[in-house]
């Protein structure tokens, strides 16, 4: 009979633990579930991308052929063609 009494106020005050706690927890707004995106915006999204890096590399080439066309460079001149080389 004492084991069962233990058991049962055990259950009782972990289940008024739980109520206080819900009581008295802080209430965490969850944000709204945003409108699931659909394909054709993750592939113009992927495609705004694309043309980003696109417009990013052939910046990248003109400033590599500005800096490296001439046929006879200065030493600071072959150092700098060198890393915008490695840029590219």
């Amino acid at each position: 009979m004492q084991a069962s009494t233990a058991v049962g106020t055990i259950a009782l005050v972990l289940a008024a633990a739980l109520a206080i706690g819900r009581a008295f927890g802080d209430d965490v707004l969850t944000p709204p579930p945003s409108a699931p995106k659909t394909m054709q915006q993750r592939i113009d999204e992927r495609e705004a991308q694309r043309r980003a890096a696109a417009v990013a590399q052939e910046r990248r080439k003109e400033e590599f052929a500005r800096r490296c066309s001439k046929p006879v460079k200065t030493p600071s001149e072959l150092e700098d063609c060198k890393n915008v080389y490695r840029e590219m």
